[in-house]
């Protein structure tokens, strides 16, 4: 049968070039448009994303563009002491979960530059490699308020270890690079010596940026004053009540006098740093869709007007012993081999312009699948009315 309706497609082949042309189109915009959607769905399942869900990042930025000029390191420090203070009675608050102080660690905040510039710094480890990481400062509560899970080891202790050092935790990414199989207790160096004590999977500065190679520090060796980044992880529902003792708490201090108020919920600044890339999506899948369906539009009005005009045919068909169902497999199959004929175009395409990875050949599934549904949903009906055709009147009217 597929040979007999290859045969009838090559006979007819002007009639059905148009179509076929148009197939070959939506295919390869419909696999771009899908390839671009599950990367970024790939992308936001990869393991590094910080839970940021219910979690208010507030503190203060000095004046002077946060580095505090025109004051000295003791007003500066006491901004700082004042600032502890404020983060103390939250934390006494009853939708108050756990507040950390941290710096770097949390997401969103900045671009990957930013992160480069500020805190971008050398290590060497104890074979003598030298590697560039990005250092994120965080105390005991930031494991409870971002919900940090760590492959292996242990979180931060508060202060030295025994032998003096301090403990850090690597991300994965800067385990293989050094290239080790085994982090824990090997050391580095950074203006002071670390120990690993953890490995985590990764700490994702932005939704849809690739994790960095970095490392988890205590806060304690910390020393900048002009930026505090505390978050804290509330109940679900008190944003607003949360700014507001914070706000209050903030100028009757008095640090509005020396500095600027900063209080953001996570989740808004999260989809901020995701609207250029939904956006990209969206400005694909859009067009795609609509695309599709004028194309299922005009697919269908072709099978439907060649049905009608190869009605005698199908009669004669009926005639010599051909069923209903063998009707309707016929015009589907014929929709369905132009799509199969569509697609190999865009599947050489392809393969010249992206890499076999698990995630393009299953866009390249989706869409096949997506195209074969296509045709048997533009074909289908025709195909049903075809199937009901009457010899008889069929000849009559001829």
């Amino acid at each position: 049968m597929i040979g007999h309706v290859v045969k009838m497609l090559w006979y007819n082949r002007r009639k059905y070039s148009g179509v076929l042309i148009e197939q070959v189109l939506i295919f390869i915009i419909l696999l771009v448009s899908m390839i671009s959607l599950l990367e970024a769905i790939c992308k936001y399942r990869e393991p590094g994303l910080i839970n940021t869900d219910n979690v208010m990042i507030f503190g203060y930025m000095l004046h002077g563009g946060g580095g505090g000029l025109g004051m000295s390191m003791e007003e500066q420090r006491e901004v700082a002491c004042t600032m502890e203070v404020i983060a103390d009675k939250l934390r006494e608050k009853p939708f108050v979960e756990s507040i950390t102080l941290s710096a770097g660690l949390a997401p969103y905040m900045r671009a990957e530059r930013y992160y480069a510039d500020m805190y971008a710094d050398t290590v060497r480890t104890d074979d003598g490699k030298a590697v560039e990481v990005i250092r994120k400062f965080v105390d005991n509560e930031a494991q409870k308020v971002f919900d940090l899970k760590l492959e292996e080891g242990i979180w931060l202790a508060e202060g030295t270890l025994e032998d003096g050092s301090y403990p850090t935790i690597l991300s994965r990414q800067l385990v293989d690079k050094l290239g080790w199989e085994n982090a824990i207790g090997r050391k580095l160096y950074m203006g002071c010596t670390f120990t690993v004590v953890g490995v985590i999977a990764g700490v994702r500065q932005s939704v849809f940026m690739d994790n960095p190679v970095a490392m988890l520090i205590p806060t304690a060796v910390w020393r900048q004053l002009g930026y505090a980044e505390y978050c804290a992880k509330i109940k679900p529902g008190y944003e607003d009540e949360f700014h507001f003792y914070y706000s209050k708490e903030f100028k009757r201090t008095g640090l509005v006098e020396n500095s600027v108020q900063i209080c953001y919920s996570m989740d808004e600044l999260k989809k901020g740093s995701m609207l250029d890339t939904i956006s990209s999506v969206s400005m694909q899948a859009i067009p795609t869709v609509f695309l599709l369906l004028f194309a299922f539009i005009g697919t269908f009005g072709l099978f439907w007007l060649n049905s009608k005009k190869r009605k005698v045919e199908f009669a004669l068909r009926v005639v010599v012993g051909a069923t209903r169902n063998r009707l309707v497999s016929l015009v589907v199959l014929e929709s369905l081999i132009l799509s199969v004929m569509a697609a190999l175009p865009g599947i050489l395409l392809f393969c010249f312009v992206y890499e076999w990875t698990a995630v393009h050949v299953m866009a390249v599934g989706i869409t096949f699948v997506i195209m074969v549904l296509f045709s048997v949903f533009s074909a289908w009906w025709p195909a049903y009315q075809v199937s009901k055709v009457n010899p008889v009147e069929a000849m009559r009217d001829e």
